[in-house]
């Protein structure tokens, strides 16, 4: 709809309308104060502040709105803000602990270490690099703001989308203990708790709290029992019909590199365990430290995957026609493939693997002829109505999640003087994990990739928070420094081990800033404008090890080795050699005026630019070579450039009716250039800059207390994001929508207290989420995408007098919706999905001081 912005200019000043004539009556009527909708307190300006006087476009979250609605990890309040996608499953992988976070049409949708992500999460006032482990798990929790657009100048670079910002809660001067503990389906029993200490009062304060999760699997792993006859390939390919395998051979999974070996029966389970403690120490009025450390371990199955369908094209064809025993069929596989007849016989009858690979010499596929079954659509599980089926797989692969992921935050603000301030933020995190998913859904090896990270990041943040002028000019000046390094290990067996990537990579980043923030009011109680820039820099080195310890892509092709291999001695290597280096310099900024039409009701305006870094592609199954007059001409590893944001806002937040009615509107216009896209290439899910786009929405949020007992909450989101140009060699047409972007997103929510005399209160609540189609990957692929439809979920809550006892009774997708929410296609030959979890039940009973 390319009059989307100008509708939402039209609402825009409608809204603006009804608000100003609203808020003059009631000025004049003059209201009570504390009625109705309470304040929510931010930090998006580095200095706490009403939400509604933050001229950003920001949703915040509390932990009580959190709580009714029976959420505990960040990827669960995805939808409760227009605009914003999150995710705790990906394109492929298998871990559940990793966010995928867009806002307004932009993120990253991979895990890849190489990738930067285009949403900066921040716990406490520390960014998390990576997005493995940043599904945190939401305890102790204050609030979480979302903030909307590019927030290159005061959260710095990968912020282009915008930033989720988590804030935990202090401990107080009270003793304090509160507990909960949840049962459901699948056998779920999660316990959480929380004790604030003053160990010294108005001194020293601690804060304790933990969380443990635990439920079953929803997805089964079942053993194969179906035909085992003729495969259509091999008819395609000779003209005539030939016997198949008899039986499977499942010892597969394990013959090939793994970075571990676990293969439960079930998958989807949950088995995770969190903790965070926190020192506050105010030996006076003017110093004030925080000490916080954090820990989460996980160890638990892999995301379920749904096999959706086989393309029988020329990889798949030719691992069957391997395992068919006949020398016959190779020449016009090869045909089919556009390869020499000798590289199809060098695949088929020769041994695969090498001796010094993890997982040595394997045997040939030909010499393995009636032992292994053919690769088609026959492991598609479907219902009887001929629907995929989520809960069942004949995946016997890699299954596993594992997560150690601890974290130290020193934080010191001190008072130089009444109206200038000095806050020093030193953290260090370390993050080890291993996790591999089975999505080829078969019962031997189609493809099970796993994977290994071991992160370390070391962060210093210096800020000087001041106001001059008589308090009419906040600002905020500081430096920052970021250093992040690690190793990271790929293990990916595709079709029979006929490819066997092995890599450990070494990568390290260090990034420097200095930025300042300013608010200035130039006519006090009306105007205001924001004047912000950020200077980044970032130097990055990275080592690439990668390897097919079969040599597939030259086997293949037989290609000659000295013209096309990084070693010429080495057949194995794809990857370039030696260590390589990039260094990118950038300057973004904010300019924008506010105008308060009056004390409840104001209108803002601003230009925002962000910056995402660049890096090198990774993952390569072929060396990287380019073919000039006839001849092969070695390349050095693939780079792609940063990408970068340019967006004009405009906004309205307005307070109604006695503060019973808040309502805020924006929209906004988005300039996305040199876009980073992951695309498959050939068997390789690779990076590059695919072109610019332009993004256009709007979004609507309204809260409302419309009795003392009765709150309701909406959203409404907009966007019109499309490609602008595509660059040579990207396989898009332009016509493609942006992944993870529903053009559409809504959310309303409702609560009624009932008051019981003296057995207490009773809270029904009911949820709806709705989200228009959307596309889980670049290419748009029409069996990976997200149906349009709604999800529902429902509870009551019981409150005892003085609401020391708490029991929450829900259900959550009440509707049982299954629905694909994100997939994987591997060189367009295999196709998996990640189906929405089933109609679940849950108790939670609550416990306080």
């Amino acid at each position: 709809m390319k009059s989307g912005i100008s509708n939402g200019a039209s609402a825009l000043a409608v809204a603006l309308v009804l608000s100003t004539s609203v808020a003059m009556a009631q000025d004049a009527a003059a209201p009570q104060e504390n009625v109705g909708l309470q304040d929510i307190v931010v930090t998006a300006q580095k200095r706490s502040e009403s939400a509604q006087q933050v001229p950003i476009a920001i949703s915040a979250v509390t932990s009580e709105a959190l709580q009714s609605k029976g959420l505990t990890d960040i990827a669960s309040i995805s939808g409760q803000a227009p605009n914003v996608t999150l995710k705790s499953s990906g394109a492929f992988g298998g871990s559940s602990s990793t966010l995928f976070t867009y806002i307004r049409g932009i993120g990253q949708n991979d895990f890849g270490f190489n990738l930067e992500p285009g949403v900066g999460v921040y716990v406490d006032n520390v960014y998390l690099a990576r997005n493995i482990g940043a599904n945190v798990d939401l305890l102790d929790l204050q609030r979480v703001e979302v903030l909307k657009g590019p927030q290159g100048t005061l959260f710095g670079r990968n912020t282009i989308g915008g930033a989720l910002n988590i804030v935990t809660s202090d401990p107080g001067d009270e003793w304090r203990v509160k507990g909960e503990v949840t049962t459901g389906r699948y056998d779920r029993i999660d316990v959480r708790g929380a004790l604030e200490a003053p160990l010294a009062p108005g001194v020293l304060h601690m804060g304790l709290a933990f969380s443990t999760k635990h439920r079953d699997g929803w997805q089964k792993r079942i053993p194969y029992e179906g035909d085992t006859g003729n495969n259509p390939i091999w008819l395609l390919a000779t003209g005539g019909a030939s016997g198949g395998p008899a039986n499977g051979n499942t010892d597969g999974a394990i013959l090939f590199p793994t970075t571990a070996k676990d293969r439960p029966g079930r998958s989807g389970n949950m088995n995770q365990t969190a903790v965070r403690l926190k020192f506050l120490f105010t030996p006076n009025d003017r110093l004030t430290m925080r000490l916080i450390g954090d820990y989460l371990n996980v160890d638990e199955q892999a995301t379920p995957f749904s096999l959706l369908a086989v393309n029988q094209n020329a990889y798949v064809a030719l691992y069957n026609t391997c395992i068919s025993g006949n020398p016959a069929f190779y020449a016009p596989v090869a045909a089919l493939a556009g390869v020499p007849a000798a590289g199809v016989t060098d695949l088929c009858q020769g041994a695969r693997g090498n001796a010094g690979s993890p997982a040595g010499i394997q045997p040939s596929l030909e010499s393995q002829a009636g032992q292994n079954l053919p690769y088609d659509n026959r492991y598609v599980i479907r219902n009887a109505d001929g629907s995929i089926n989520p809960d069942l797989s004949y995946a016997s692969g890699a299954n596993y999640n594992k997560i150690d992921n601890y974290g130290i935050n020193g934080q010191i603000d001190y008072d130089l003087t009444d109206a200038l301030t000095i806050k020093s933020i030193t953290a260090y995190r370390r993050l080890k994990s291993k996790f591999g998913a089975d999505i080829g859904g078969a019962p031997f090896s189609a493809l099970a990739p796993t994977f290994a990270d071991w992160e370390n990041q070391l962060s210093q943040e210096v800020q000087l928070v001041g106001n001059i002028w008589e308090n009419r000019w906040k600002f905020v000046l500081g430096g920052y420094y970021f250093h992040e390094y690690g190793r990271h290990a790929d293990r990916v067996p595709f079709i029979g081990g006929m490819i066997q990537i092995v890599s450990n990579d070494r990568y390290d980043t260090k990034s420097y800033a200095a930025f300042m923030h300013n608010n200035i009011d130039v006519i006090p109680d009306r105007l205001g404008l924001t004047l912000g820039i950020r200077y980044t820099r970032d130097d990055k080195r990275f080592t690439g090890t990668q390897r097919d310890e079969n040599a597939f892509g030259l086997r293949l092709t037989q290609a000659p080795p000295a013209l096309v291999l990084p070693d010429p001695n080495d057949i194995y290597r794809v990857y370039p050699l030696g260590e390589n280096s990039m260094s990118f310099e950038n300057v973004s900024y904010r300019i924008g005026a506010e105008y308060h039409i009056n004390r409840r009701v104001m209108a803002y305006a601003s230009y925002a630019t962000g910056y995402k870094g660049g890096g090198w592609t990774t993952r390569l199954t072929l060396p990287n070579f380019t073919v000039v007059n006839g001849v092969p001409v070695k390349l050095p590893a693939p780079t792609f450039g940063p990408e970068k944001a340019y967006t004009t806002e405009i906004g309205i937040k307005s307070e109604l009716f006695d503060r019973r009615v808040r309502l805020n509107v924006a929209a906004f216009n988005t300039e996305y250039n040199s876009i980073q896209l992951t695309f498959q290439n050939g068997s390789s899910p690779v990076t590059a800059n695919g072109g610019d786009g332009r993004i256009r929405g709007v979004e609507a949020e309204l809260n409302l207390a419309p009795a003392r007992n009765w709150t309701l909450d909406a959203s409404l989101g907009y966007l019109d994001a499309e490609y602008q140009s595509i660059l040579p060699g990207v396989p898009l047409t332009g016509k493609e929508k942006f992944v993870n972007t529903p053009k559409w997103q809504a959310q309303a929510g409702t609560a009624y207290t009932f008051e019981a005399g003296g057995i207490g209160s009773f809270t029904p609540r009911v949820d709806w989420t709705y989200a228009s189609k959307t596309y889980n990957d670049e290419a748009n692929t029409p069996l990976l995408a997200t149906p349009a439809g709604s999800f529902f979920n429902g509870s009551v809550t019981w409150r005892a007098p003085g609401e020391r006892y708490e029991l929450q009774a829900g259900v959550t997708n009440i509707a049982d919706r299954r629905a694909v929410v994100s997939g994987y296609t591997n060189a367009e030959a295999i196709y998996s999905g990640v189906f929405s979890r089933p109609r679940e039940w849950f108790l939670t009973l609550r416990v306080r001081n």
